[in-house]
């Protein structure tokens, strides 16, 4: 599998930590400026060294060009490409798609523990685009519009109305549009086609899923899949929506991740640079 230059926003804490490093992977249709709006100041603040990539196609890395030909396991070789430049496993954190991303990298205990926020369901998306195609049957094509930029009063009302919580003001919706950008539709095709996977065993790490309570995309009864599947803890955040990162609600869903992370025992023994290279699989 080709490797690509793959962009990261790092933020480095104050003074020196014993804390994992912090890996951050965005969901569809954004990229890494997601979480640099907040989540990674605010745990740079709090003594966490925070990355944050670009997946192949989004932002500034390489592979705009063949978006549409990108699948999930060249997005989880793209991770597993920046793992490999941190000097120790990191604790890895995922929204949506992302959170997708994460498991396949917990799976392989390829990270010290992990964050799921607004998790994928395990059957996939499409039991989620079936429901809310009859619940809001143009969103669709507003999200097609959206992905190319074009974001009239109707597209916008629908993106609120499904990705945010009802009381985001127009500042924050306004600002979400500027993160926005195409996804790959191969990506999206993988996503809805997950029933298909036979998910491996998952290792005993230490896992925290939260939800949405007002996330139309994966609502709570499809978020507490993933917490059962991985034997971990779950928040649903009241008044959260799908975009919980950027939402209103962006610190309520915050502050209980950084209480999670406390609780971890920091390990100070880091990886060595120059260890062997990860490998992907195909």
């Amino acid at each position: 599998m080709a490797r690509r230059r793959i962009n990261t926003l790092q933020r480095a804490p104050a003074t020196p930590s014993l804390h994992p490093p912090l890996l951050f992977i965005h969901g569809g249709y954004v990229d890494a400026r997601c979480w640099d709006a907040h989540f990674l100041p605010f745990f740079a603040a709090r003594g966490y060294e925070c990355h944050a990539l670009d997946l192949g196609g989004h932002g500034q890395s390489e592979g705009e060009s063949d978006l549409d030909s990108l699948s999930l396991d060249d997005y989880h070789a793209d991770v597993l490409q920046v793992i490999e430049q941190l000097d120790r496993k990191p604790i890895i954190i995922g929204h949506s798609m992302g959170a997708f991303l994460a498991e396949r990298v917990l799976e392989e205990s390829r990270a010290e523990a992990g964050v799921l926020m607004s998790p994928v369901p395990p059957g996939g998306t499409l039991e989620s685009a079936i429901r809310l195609f009859f619940q809001h049957p143009q969103f669709l094509g507003a999200v097609f519009q959206m992905s190319k930029g074009i974001f009239d009063s109707q597209a916008l009302g629908l993106i609120k109305q499904v990705y945010f919580s009802p009381d985001t003001s127009d500042q924050v919706l306004a600002e979400f549009t500027h993160l926005v950008q195409p996804e790959s539709l191969r990506a999206i095709c993988d996503l809805s086609l997950l029933f298909w996977r036979w998910p491996p065993r998952t290792p005993a790490l230490p896992v925290l899923v939260v939800g949405g309570e007002a996330d139309a995309v994966f609502p709570p009864y499809m978020t507490e899949r993933v917490a059962r599947r991985w034997h971990g803890e779950l928040r649903i955040i009241p008044g959260a929506g799908h975009a919980m990162i950027v939402d209103q609600q962006w610190e309520r869903c915050a502050a209980p991740v950084l209480a999670w992370l406390q609780q971890l025992a920091p390990q100070p023994q880091p990886r060595a640079r120059g260890a062997a290279a990860l490998t992907c699989p195909a």
